[in-house]
């Protein structure tokens, strides 16, 4: 079996910055677990990102609407923005891994990277009124939209949910 933390470290292997500055915890943390010949890893790992990208620009498009109701000097800020989206990291981490068979701590590492390095283009865009459900692919961390993604996941966890029930078959032989 494939080292699992390897799997999801993978995902965003360093990469330019074309966001926001670059999450040094997350490159320290990566250094000690990115295995770039762990394919399934590497896919694995982009997959996650491309979830918890999905995530936070929903997010951001809710805050945003909810920031248009309020007096200019009640806004919510970028930086308690960034604070709630990495607060939803730490609830929404352990589910994501869970359904991708990926460990806990290697999702929140993803989950906080994408949080931290984008968070401000996010709510530039979203202010500028541009397409929430393609930020993520117009900025390279997902190779499709938000409605392709949510296919994606099924399937992938279609695909699981079947080598599972196979590998299962195969122990009922023995």
């Amino acid at each position: 079996a494939a080292l699992l933390a390897a799997l999801v470290a993978a995902a965003w292997a360093p990469r330019g910055a074309e966001g926001g500055a670059t999450d040094q915890e997350y490159q320290n943390w990566a250094s000690k677990v990115y295995q770039a010949d762990d394919k399934e890893g590497v896919q694995r790992g982009e997959a996650i990102a491309c979830a918890f990208c999905q995530i936070a620009a929903n997010a951001v498009t809710k805050q945003l609407e909810l920031n248009k109701e309020k007096p200019r000097d009640e806004r919510y800020t970028e930086e308690q923005t960034e604070e709630v989206l990495l607060d939803i990291c730490e609830t929404t981490a352990p589910k994501i891994a869970k359904s991708m068979n990926g460990y806990k701590k290697d999702a929140l590492m993803l989950c906080k990277r994408v949080v931290k390095e984008n968070v401000g283009d996010m709510m530039d865009a979203a202010s500028l009124g541009e397409d929430m459900n393609m930020f993520c692919r117009d900025n390279k961390i997902c190779p499709f939209g938000m409605q392709d993604m949510v296919k994606m996941l099924q399937a992938f966890g279609e695909f699981q949910a079947e080598q599972k029930k196979k590998e299962e078959e195969g122990e009922e032989e023995l």
